[in-house]
C-alpha cells in the first residue's frame, strides 16, 4: 500500500461498517487516525463494534488513533471533534464523513415521520458535513494538499426497491438528503479546485455491514438477495484508492461508485467483493 504516514484522518462512523474497515485501511498505509461515533464502549449499543476496539486495531498496525465519542445531531459534539482532532495532531489531511442518522424516518412513510426527525437526518447526513469542512478546510488550504470524501447513496439517484415506504422500502427522507450531498461536492468541489482538494461524494453500494449480518433473513429478503451485497472491503479500498493516486482531482466534485471504482482499478478480485455470506 502507499504511504499516508505523516497524514491525519478523521473518520466518523468509525465504531463499525463502513467506518471502521475505511479508518483501518488507512491506517494500515500509516496515516494516523480519529475516530467518531456515538459507541465508545460495549453495551452502549445493540450493534457489535465500539470507537475503543476500533483505536486499538488501529494502533496494533502502528498509527495513533484518537477516539472522540460525539452525537452528530449535536452541533456542541461536531465541533468539539474536530476542534480536537486539530489540537490533538495539529492538522487534518483527509476527511471521511461517513456517518448516517439511522433513526425514525428510514423506513417509515411520509405521514409517520415527525419534523424533529426530518432535523436529526439533517443534522447528521449534511449539517454535520458542511461543519466538519468549514473547520478543517482552511488549513488544507493553506498546505493545497487534503482530500475530503462525503458517502453517499445510490438511493439519491435511484430506487431498485419496488416497495413503498412502511412497507419495507426506503423513506423520503434519507434519499432527499443524499442527493443534496451529491450536489454539495459538486458545488464545493468547484471552489476546492484551485487548492488541489478534491471533495468527492463516495457511493458505497449495498454493503454487508453488521448491521445488515444481524438481520433477519425475512428482513434481508426485503432489501435484496444477499448475493447483490458488496463487502465492507469495497468503499474502504475505493476511499483509500482516492486518498493515495496520482491525481485525485480526477475525482473533484463526482459521485464514485465504490464498487466500479475497485473494479476499474482491479483493486480486489470477485470473491472479495462479493463473498459469499451466510
Amino acid at each position: 500500500m502507499a504511504d499516508l504516514r505523516g497524514k491525519v484522518a478523521v473518520v466518523t462512523g468509525a465504531s463499525r461498517g463502513i467506518g471502521k474497515r475505511i479508518a483501518l485501511t488507512l491506517a494500515r498505509s500509516g496515516a494516523d487516525i480519529v475516530v467518531a461515533a456515538r459507541t465508545a464502549d460495549a453495551g452502549q449499543s445493540r450493534s457489535p463494534g465500539t470507537l475503543n476496539e476500533t483505536a486499538a486495531e488501529i494502533r496494533a498496525l502502528g498509527a495513533q488513533a484518537l477516539t472522540v465519542r460525539a452525537d452528530l445531531t449535536n452541533r456542541d459534539d461536531v465541533r468539539r471533534l474536530y476542534g480536537s482532532a486539530l489540537e490533538h495532531f495539529g492538522r487534518v489531511d483527509i476527511l471521511v464523513n461517513n456517518a448516517a442518522y439511522l433513526g425514525q424516518g428510514m423506513f417509515e412513510s411520509f405521514l409517520d415521520i415527525p419534523v424533529d426527525s426530518w432535523d436529526k437526518h439533517l443534522g447528521v447526513d449534511l449539517i454535520a458535513t458542511v461543519i466538519s469542512i468549514q473547520m478543517t478546510l482552511p488549513q488544507m488550504m493553506e498546505r493545497k494538499s487534503g482530500v475530503i470524501i462525503n458517502v453517499t447513496s445510490s438511493t439519491a439517484v435511484r430506487d431498485d426497491n419496488p416497495l413503498p415506504a412502511g412497507k419495507g422500502g426506503v423513506g423520503c427522507v434519507y434519499p432527499t438528503l443524499k442527493a443534496a450531498l451529491n450536489r454539495f461536492c459538486a458545488a464545493l468541489g468547484k471552489e476546492t479546485a484551485a487548492y488541489n482538494i478534491p471533495v468527492v461524494a463516495l457511493d458505497p453500494g449495498g454493503v454487508m455491514t453488521e448491521r445488515v449480518m444481524l438481520a433477519t433473513p425475512g428482513k434481508r429478503d426485503e432489501l435484496g438477495h444477499a448475493s447483490v451485497w458488496v463487502s465492507m472491503v469495497v468503499p474502504a479500498q475505493a476511499a483509500h484508492y482516492i486518498c493515495i493516486c496520482a491525481n485525485p482531482m480526477e475525482y473533484n466534485g463526482k459521485v464514485v461508485v465504490a464498487e466500479q471504482l475497485v473494479r476499474a482499478k482491479k483493486l480486489l478480485s470477485d470473491s472479495q467483493i462479493r463473498p459469499k455470506f451466510d
